[in-house]
């Protein structure tokens, strides 16, 4: 029977992983993101960003439709336009640029989302294809001792998948 891996043996290492502290702005955020997926010449690109404090804690994590819906202003959020008469509020031509450049200017810490669930170096493969998939989540930072040392994504766990479904 061939050795099944554990989760550390999958993952991604932190130091090869993009992420930021929570005082970068938005717009810093992006650019990392926009610099990482460059940096991998048509590999997967990073679609969450793991957000740290100075201490190196982990905070929250920041995905592509949390510094999209950062950038969004305000008013145009869902449930904040009240009008009897209309179900969509009115979105002015203009509107989305004009505030895009200000509301990249807040911290990533304003709109990150907490991690909740994490899973350790030691543990099965199953065991994070179970938090993943009953928690929706496309990453799961791994643990070790406290300290976070990588990331495993649906990708790595695939790749793991496939070589042993493919294996004669």
């Amino acid at each position: 029977m061939p050795h099944e891996k554990k989760v550390g043996e999958l993952m991604i290492p932190l130091t090869d992983y993009p992420h930021i502290p929570y005082w970068f702005t938005i717009k810093q955020a992006i650019a990392i993101v926009k610099k990482t997926a460059l940096g991998l010449e048509g590999k997967a690109e990073p679609t969450t960003l793991l957000v740290f404090d100075e201490k190196y804690q982990l905070m929250g994590s920041l995905t592509m439709e949390d510094l999209i819906r950062g950038i969004e202003k305000k008013f145009v959020r869902a449930n904040s336009y009240i009008s009897k008469e209309w179900d969509t509020p009115v979105f002015f031509e203009g509107l989305f640029t004009e505030g895009v450049k200000e509301e990249a200017q807040k911290p990533v810490s304003e709109i990150m989302s907490p991690v909740k669930d994490t899973v350790g170096t030691d543990e099965s493969i199953i065991k994070a294809i179970y938090i993943m998939i009953n928690k929706n989540l496309s990453i799961l930072p791994v643990i070790d001792k406290g300290v976070v040392k990588g990331v495993i994504r649906f990708q790595e766990i695939f790749n793991e998948l496939a070589m042993l479904v493919m294996a004669d």
